[in-house]
């Protein structure tokens, strides 16, 4: 290394000032421009090229676990509604409905906030849906846990947690939780088919 100033040799590599002349040793160094640029360089053909890749791989996995986190909370949520609702019916007016459509438009539908109605249904506020298929015109109550099937309830319940006009409009298996789940109706309370999907979800033993 040579003195910019006097030109003589400094061989201490470590020395701040010229031993001949005093003179301040200024040091070579990349200017800023070339180290700005060399950031560019790396992000622009290295860095941002790696985080495209990452976010395909990534983005529709955490779209669909996003997904499924909402269908089971709004399943959840919604049989909760439900049950909450055949309670207070229960506490205001003191009468058990055998009849379906009792059950249906009294235990349940009146004691909703602003339920809006749709073909075999309602639609609740938060857009989630809900439909019935009628299996028997009499509802029973729940006297044993092996009498629940769709052999002793008196209705089909589906709800879609965003409705049936939008998403996929698939029913959840132990396999995959989608937008429908299916639970059954009983004179004094809504649950589902013992060992379903929905039934894991409610006992917090689903697994996937």
């Amino acid at each position: 290394m040579y003195c910019k100033n006097c030109g003589f040799e400094i061989l201490d590599k470590k020395a701040t000032h010229c031993p001949a002349c005093q003179a301040k040793i200024k040091k070579d160094t990349f200017p800023v421009w070339v180290i700005v640029l060399l950031v560019i360089f790396c992000l622009g053909f290295f860095i941002l090229p790696i985080i495209g890749i990452v976010a395909a791989l990534t983005l529709p996995t955490l779209i669909m676990n996003t997904d499924k986190a909402k269908n089971k909370a709004v399943f959840k949520k919604t049989i909760s509604t439900l049950n909450q609702s055949m309670l207070m019916d229960k506490a205001i007016s003191d009468k058990t409905y055998t009849k379906f459509y009792d059950v249906w438009n009294k235990s349940i539908k009146n004691q909703l906030l602003n339920p809006e109605d749709i073909e075999n249904g309602i639609r609740l506020n938060d857009s989630t849906e809900i439909k019935y298929t009628k299996l028997s015109n009499t509802c029973n109550s729940i006297n044993a846990k092996d009498e629940i099937s769709d052999r002793t309830a008196c209705a089909v319940l589906t709800i879609d947690a965003d409705g049936f006009n939008n998403g996929k409009n698939r029913l959840s298996t132990k396999n995959k939780i989608n937008d429908q789940f299916k639970i059954l109706l009983y004179s004094d309370t809504v649950t589902p088919a013992p060992n379903s999907i929905e039934d894991e979800l409610i006992k917090g033993i689903y697994k996937k």
